[in-house]
């Protein structure tokens, strides 16, 4: 398999001498006494991939280097570290209750995506704005209630009161038309969970469009280019790795 490295940066400098395979885990763990390795796996007869602390690292299979950054296999095109992060992301994506999110169903379902959003966000009431493309279009919507400011903003609330409301949907149909709705916060919301699965899956603003297989699509996006990612993901995916 021929690979390229778009390192990021390096904790050692890379060789490809080719030797026998370590104790990749002991190895690390000796160096980093203090990090715990979450998974290790071997990609190919060059290098280990590590996961610690939610990152992804690459060691060389002798033990003697290990290298932060992107691995692109060169014959499929295909990211290494963009699929690990992918099966990733998709744990995350899969446990979080359906019952937790506000969920906009079409008729007939082909098509699947988790979004991350704010009321408060232009950007997030632009995408509100293209639901009915979208559903038009057979792809399913289900937000996650998501204040991307904290807790200590009135977007806040609102976000919570509009779960609260005896009609949710109304009621997030509203606030992201930017009309206030009553102050409603005593029941039982996701919210706080919801700061969590955002770190967890590292978004940093809204809305942020996961599909069923953990890839992602950052940002605003009108339904046309939605539907012609899901098409043909292959349009969008990994646009950087053009060389």
């Amino acid at each position: 398999m021929k690979s390229i490295f778009i390192t990021l940066s390096l904790i050692l400098f890379v060789s490809c001498a080719k030797k026998e395979d370590a104790d990749i885990n002991k190895i690390v763990s000796d160096a980093y006494p203090n990090v715990s390795i979450e998974s290790l796996k071997k990609i190919d007869e060059n290098f280990h991939e590590i996961i610690i602390n939610n990152q992804i690292y690459y060691a060389t299979n002798d033990g003697k280097y290990l290298i932060v950054g992107s691995v692109i296999d060169l014959d499929t095109k295909e990211s290494i570290t963009e699929n690990t992060k992918m099966e990733q992301r998709l744990k995350v994506i899969n446990s979080i209750d359906q019952s937790y999110q506000v969920v906009y169903k079409p008729d007939k379902t082909d098509y699947v995506l988790t979004v991350f959003t704010d009321a408060s966000c232009p950007y997030c009431q632009k995408l509100h704005n293209e639901l009915s493309g979208l559903l038009e279009n057979n792809i399913e919507v289900r937000y996650v209630l998501f204040s991307r400011n904290g807790k200590d903003v009135d977007a806040y609330g609102q976000l919570v009161s509009a779960w609260c409301a005896d009609n949710r949907i109304e009621a997030i149909d509203s606030i992201f038309q930017g009309d206030l709705i009553d102050d409603n916060t005593a029941c039982i919301n996701p919210l706080d969970r919801n700061f969590e699965y955002a770190s967890a899956l590292s978004v940093e603003g809204t809305p942020t469009i996961f599909l069923e297989d953990g890839r992602i699509i950052p940002g605003y996006q009108s339904y046309e280019k939605i539907l012609a990612f899901l098409k043909n993901y292959s349009l969008f995916l990994y646009h950087q790795y053009t060389l």
